[in-house]
């Protein structure tokens, strides 16, 4: 499993299609060596959640593995 670390980019980029190219790339190479893609998040990063689920992401309940992120309160995972 990998874990997707946050993604943030500049407001002029979004709306751009910068952010489908790089969670593209990040998603196509760990299917190289990854079954399981694993994020933690916070629920206040309403877009950022949009943006997981539309790319499969499936919420948990609580975290998968105990990480130092004691900060997140949303916890997604993928199948690749």
């Amino acid at each position: 499993m990998c874990e997707l670390q946050k993604m943030y980019l500049l407001k002029e980029t979004r709306g751009t299609g910068v952010a489908h190219e790089l969670m593209k790339i990040a998603l196509d190479y760990a299917k190289l060596y990854y079954k399981k893609c694993y994020i933690e998040t916070l629920s206040n990063m309403i877009a950022a959640n949009k943006f997981y689920k539309k790319y499969g992401f499936i919420s948990l309940d609580k975290p998968y593995i105990q990480t130092a992120h004691y900060a997140c309160d949303v916890w997604y995972i993928k199948e690749l």
